[in-house]
């Protein structure tokens, strides 16, 4: 068997995970197998793969299945995959970096002014040497077919940006909150992942949590998701943004209003 076409390696999975599984190739260096839940109803599964994996034999594949399944408890088939993918990753080339549409201003948010201050405080001196420090953008607009989750921000090393998801550039969520994004997703750029026990790469080691929970509006930030999400996913998923309330206010001041936007785009990877 061949796994060199999506629609091989979508035979393959939903052979072994007994699930509908969708699949797609990308070129992430830094996360080369990804999954993602794409409906708990009808237990579906995104899988994104590095397109080395189109020269996979089936071997890799059944090990991709089985890691799926049972994560780092099938240990023969992590193993197996973590050399494969290391040793194929310095066979493939870097690929250059697509050039990325940046947008700062947002219809609520401007994204250089929440970041000014962490750059000029919490990440003073930081990001002196090359390639300097990240460039900010808001994410492609669009609805989100999510449903019990939403990734509010990425950093992609590769080009040294930080995505922050539209969702958060509307009235009612305060900038404080969107600036405590911006604040972690500078710090996956100042602390780069690093490969742990058994080659597995950590991306939140316990200085990363030690530094992240000394940031003023941390504590502050986790209690405003916990309350907004369901409000928040439902913007997302309707394109439409969510009233606002009197508990909608930043030092005092209501926040600006606008009219119906169409936010949200797909999920990040």
């Amino acid at each position: 068997m061949q796994l060199d076409t999506e629609t091989a390696w979508r035979s393959l999975l939903e052979r072994h995970l007994d699930c509908a599984v969708d699949v797609v190739f990308g070129r992430s260096r830094t996360h080369p197998v990804q999954t993602r839940v794409l409906d708990r109803d009808r237990n579906g599964l995104l899988v994104r793969l590095h397109v080395m994996f189109a020269t996979a034999p089936v071997e890799i594949g059944e090990s991709v299945a089985k890691w799926i399944r049972s994560g780092r408890r099938a240990r023969r088939a992590c193993a197996l995959l973590d050399a494969w993918i290391e040793a194929r990753l310095e066979e493939v080339a870097p690929t250059a970096p697509r050039r990325a549409t940046v947008m700062t201003k947002g219809e609520v948010h401007d994204l250089t002014l929440l970041a000014a201050p962490l750059l000029a405080q919490e990440f003073a001196g930081e990001f002196q040497s090359t390639p300097g420090s990240p460039v900010l953008t808001w994410g492609r607009r669009g609805r989100s077919r999510t449903r019990h989750s939403i990734r509010l921000g990425s950093y992609v090393s590769e080009s040294n940006l930080v995505r922050i998801h539209p969702a958060l550039d509307q009235a009612a969520v305060p900038g404080w909150f969107v600036r405590t994004v911006i604040f972690h997703e500078l710090l996956h750029a100042a602390r780069p992942p690093h490969r742990g026990s058994g080659s597995r790469w950590i991306h939140h080691d316990a200085e990363f949590r030690a530094r992240e929970a000394t940031y003023r509006d941390h504590d502050r930030a986790l209690r405003w998701e916990e309350q907004n999400l369901p409000r928040l996913l439902a913007s997302a998923r309707r394109g439409t943004p969510m009233r606002v309330r009197r508990s909608d206010v930043e030092d005092g001041e209501p926040r600006r209003r606008h009219g119906l936007l169409g936010f949200i785009q797909r999920e990040l990877f």
